[in-house]
């Protein structure tokens, strides 16, 4: 059923497994095109192969400023928030060996810190005339699964614990915003309904916070075979660390409101949905690449990243504010109701990320200028989830996998990049990425049902990002001091529900009630600093 009832979803397996451009500044200053170059310490995070390119050793520190807006369009109204955030993206040593060998001349090992995925987003905005509610539609799938007041009321009864009633659903009914419109015999309501009717006019709000990051430390090995094959493999270890809080809310003038004798009245209805997450654990991963000189001007890169495996551990709240005001004036029903009665609710499970294909080229001419391209494919397609079942077995969710495989398909990546030797000490840069969005047509264009996570229903659907970056780097004796600047631009879709439709087509994959929408547009600006040492 295409409601709350699972701990995760789809949208949260691929929030985990998203990328993104970081890494030292030159890296980030060429958009991430090394992988046939290396002899970066991102690069070879990217291409364990670049491992092998090093013939001295290098050490490096880079600091990053993200300077973040974010602009929600609904309709006539779009509000911009701005924030700034600083950091170290990546901390990297590399250790050459000289063999005097002919086949084996160098032997190389490294070890770096890095954040390959920053969250840290914030938006929120109103979306004006109220075309349908979340109140509606959990009334609409509350009755399909068949539940009834004794199943969610909570009194001396625990619906939380002791009903298979989503939380969602329980909510709403103790804090009115769906109430029954038949009752039997014994007095138990059943058949819910919502706020909002044909003569009914309103709003909603909406705020989301995102917070935190993936770190990653890799260890990597690689060697340089008769100064032709470059080759390394890399095995990295993640520590996932995401917060994120999540505000929707309505107000609906001429609602159906039920009074204290359990008639229905109009009236007006606000109520306001929060939700906390935060997310943890750590996972692993193993990389292996190879880098291919043919002749001294072309170079050819081939890189293979396993998915990452993630044990993690999701920290739950959620609390309803509700007030309802009859005709009159009178105030009939306010309060709030939290989940699970004030609880966190703790949620554990095994997540398996994409698997990564890097293909890559570069020329280097009259070593004064190189030009670099790669391509990537990322399977997003192919994420799995896994839970723990009553033997205290990881058992894969069977139908999340089909879900992930209805909304999301691969994703290709494209990157050049450039630089030119302006002087014996001095560097220019610049580069170009395109990511295109990994969400399927259906799924962007609100011709599927989507399911979300616990309390929850809000989600949001990326479409392309793009990247245009530049840079200067500068080499004094054995000190390099990089500098680079990244302007990325994304747009995404928000839903703060589902698209959904009553009746008996229900099943059917067409003529969906849209939801409250808004198109999110990020416009991050990146000032990103590398000062590093060979030697």
């Amino acid at each position: 059923m295409p409601f709350v009832l699972s701990a995760q979803s789809a949208i949260d397996v691929f929030s985990v497994s998203q990328t993104d451009l970081k890494g030292t500044a030159r890296f980030v200053s060429m958009a991430g095109a090394f992988g046939a170059l290396g002899g970066d310490l991102s690069a070879v995070q990217q291409n364990p192969g670049g491992i092998g390119v090093y013939r001295r050793s290098d050490v490096g520190l880079t600091f990053n400023v993200d300077m973040q807006s974010t602009e929600s369009v609904a309709r006539e109204i779009s509000p911009k928030i701005s924030q700034t955030k600083c950091n170290i993206s990546n901390i990297g040593y590399v250790g050459t060996i000289e063999r005097n060998s002919g086949f084996l001349p160098f032997l190389n090992f490294g070890v770096s810190y890095n954040r390959p995925v920053s969250y840290n987003r914030h938006y929120g905005g109103k979306i004006n005339d109220l075309k349908s509610s979340l109140s509606n539609y959990i009334a609409d799938v509350t009755n399909r699964d068949g539940y009834m007041t004794k199943d969610l009321i909570n009194n001396r009864f625990n619906p939380y614990k002791n009903s298979d009633a989503s939380w969602l659903s329980i909510m709403a009914c103790n804090s009115h915003i769906i109430n029954p419109k038949d009752f039997d015999n014994k007095g138990i309501g059943y058949n819910f309904k919502g706020l909002l009717n044909a003569r009914s006019t309103g709003f909603s709000e909406y705020e989301v916070i995102e917070e935190g990051g993936i770190n990653e430390f890799d260890v990597n090995i690689g060697g340089n075979i008769s100064n032709v094959i470059y080759c390394g493999f890399g095995v990295g270890f993640s520590d996932v660390n995401f917060s994120k809080y999540t505000y929707y809310g309505e107000a609906i003038n001429n609602a159906t409101v039920k009074d204290n004798d359990g008639l229905d009245k109009k009236g007006t209805a606000s109520w306001q949905l929060e939700n906390w997450l935060k997310t943890s654990g750590s996972g692993w991963n193993f990389k292996m690449g190879v880098i291919a000189r043919p002749c001294n001007e072309i170079r050819l890169g081939l890189a293979f990243h396993l998915p990452t495996h993630y044990s993690l551990k999701d920290e739950i709240r959620s609390t309803i504010h509700y007030e309802t005001i009859n005709s009159t004036g009178n105030n009939m029903h306010r309060g709030y109701v939290n989940a699970n009665n004030g609880n966190t609710d703790e949620v554990k499970y095994k997540i398996k990320t994409p698997w990564r294909l890097n293909l890559s080229a570069a020329a280097v001419l009259s070593d004064k200028a190189i030009i670099s391209t790669s391509y990537e494919r990322v399977a997003y397609n192919i994420m799995s989830l896994s839970y723990r079942n009553e033997n205290g077995d990881y058992v894969k969710d069977i139908q999340l996998s089909k879900e992930v495989s209805a909304y999301y398909e691969g994703m290709n990546i494209f990157r050049v990049g450039g630089e030119y030797r302006l002087l014996p000490t001095m560097s220019l840069r610049l580069g170009y990425a395109y990511y295109n969005s990994p969400v399927r047509k259906d799924a962007m264009e609100d011709r599927l049902i989507i399911s979300t996570s616990g309390t929850n229903p809000a989600y949001t659907l990326d479409k392309a990002t793009q990247y245009v970056t530049g840079g200067v780097g500068i080499v004094v004796k054995n000190i390099y001091v990089d500098f680079a600047y990244v302007l990325k631009m994304r747009e995404s879709e928000y839903r703060a529900f589902t698209p959904y439709n009553i009746g008996p087509s229900y099943e059917s994959s067409y003529k969906l009630t849209p939801a409250p929408s808004a198109t999110v547009k990020d416009y991050n600006n990146q000032m990103v600093c590398t000062i590093g040492y060979r030697f």
